[in-house]
């Protein structure tokens, strides 16, 4: 599994928007990539108009496709249009556990 976490700090006058747009993705990115078993918004109870995306993807291949498509390149525009500044981005590989 790979694991995607990206800390984000938006504009003020842009987070509602960026809220939104998000909540869109998490649908569309599930029903049009193949692989995507998680794809979540959590905003920062301490820190406003900062979010965290986290992602997880059942293979590198899967999240791949995702990031080198059109999609990925034309939502990216719009989201980055809206942040305060550079994305804290961080790729993981992970085994999930079996339940007891």
């Amino acid at each position: 599994m790979v694991v995607i976490r990206v800390l984000v700090n938006v504009k003020p006058e842009a987070s509602g928007a960026f809220v939104e747009h998000a909540k869109r993705e998490m649908t569309e990115v599930k029903q049009k990539f193949v692989g995507c078993e998680r794809f979540a918004l959590y905003g920062d109870l301490i820190k406003e108009n900062t979010f965290l995306l986290y992602e997880e993807w059942q293979t590198q291949e899967n999240f791949d496709a995702y990031r080198t498509s059109d999609y990925f390149q034309q939502n990216g525009e719009k989201l980055y249009a809206m942040m305060a500044d550079t994305p804290d981005s961080a790729y993981f590989t992970a085994e999930a556990l079996p339940q007891p």
